[in-house]
């Protein structure tokens, strides 16, 4: 077994890799660090059999993009805010680690979506994202954003932007814009509008087979952003076409614990300062 160790570029995450490392080879097993700001780089790489991440959900976020075509089993070690995508917190690491290392846990497979910019019958940009796919303007201006389904014409937003996420990425920014939850078992994505200037602009959900398309019919700045992690200039009558992708993260699982749970607990913390 090989098994490859990411972390984010702080202390704290560093020490735990290190002692983790220590652990693996005391167990006999072959490891590899990979500090996350250099994931991009190295990933590809590494044929490894289990990726340990050990950040918040944003270095997962970037793991999962770098190892989604090799389907490797992530497992999310929470040194971030909510964690969200995390299975297990650092106090509890190492006693899960035989656990772990016996396979004796679950594989939450969670769908992925890709993006790709069309402008002049041209494809100049493809990206795939785990949490979400958002047009926002970079000027104080609301822009208008078309969007198509299958298609066919569905509605035009006006506001700051657009947001389409996985059901994994419905507890991120969707949410926080006023996006539906939606349970990781169903196979749907949620469009969210970005603080709308019309009230009857509500956040859709559509399956996860739908083919979208968004327009931008306005010549503001704005930027498309992939997990938050890279951003394309759009100019006004590019096309923003998103499908699901056929790779899938695989999370792992120790136990199953209510997303909704987390989010009652981070509101709790939020509202007791």
């Amino acid at each position: 077994m090989r098994i490859a160790v990411v972390y984010k570029n702080d202390l704290r995450a560093r020490k735990l890799a290190l002692e983790l490392g220590d652990n693996l080879l005391n167990r006999g097993i072959e490891y590899c660090l990979l500090d996350s700001m250099r994931l991009a780089e190295t990933a590809t790489e590494l044929p490894v059999d289990l990726i340990f991440v050990l950040g918040g959900d944003g270095t997962l976020l970037q793991a999962a993009r770098c190892f989604a075509s090799a389907g490797t089993p992530i497992m999310g070690v929470n040194l971030g805010t909510v964690g969200f995508l995390s299975s297990v917190e650092p106090e509890s690491l190492q006693l899960c680690l035989d656990a772990i290392l016996h396979r004796e846990y679950d594989l939450d497979a969670r769908i992925m979506i890709n993006a790709a910019v069309a402008r002049d019958d041209q494809v100049l940009y493809r990206g795939t994202a785990l949490n979400d796919i958002v047009l926002r303007s970079r000027a104080p201006h609301a822009i208008l954003v078309e969007l198509r389904i299958d298609g066919k014409p569905h509605t035009t937003y006006r506001g700051d932007g657009i947001i389409c996420a996985t059901p994994t990425g419905s507890t991120a920014y969707s949410f926080s814009a006023g996006g539906p939850v939606i349970d990781t078992g169903l196979e749907a994505l949620a469009i969210t509008p970005i603080c709308s200037h019309l009230s009857l602009s509500r956040p859709l959900v559509v399956s996860a087979s739908s083919q979208l398309t968004l327009e931008l019919g306005s010549d503001y700045s704005t930027d498309l952003a992939v997990d938050g992690l890279e951003e394309f200039s759009l100019q006004k009558g590019d096309l923003v076409q998103i499908e699901r992708s056929s790779l899938v993260t695989n999370l792992v699982r120790l136990q199953q614990v209510s997303r909704l749970e987390r989010i009652k607990r981070l509101m709790g913390r939020s509202t007791r300062g």
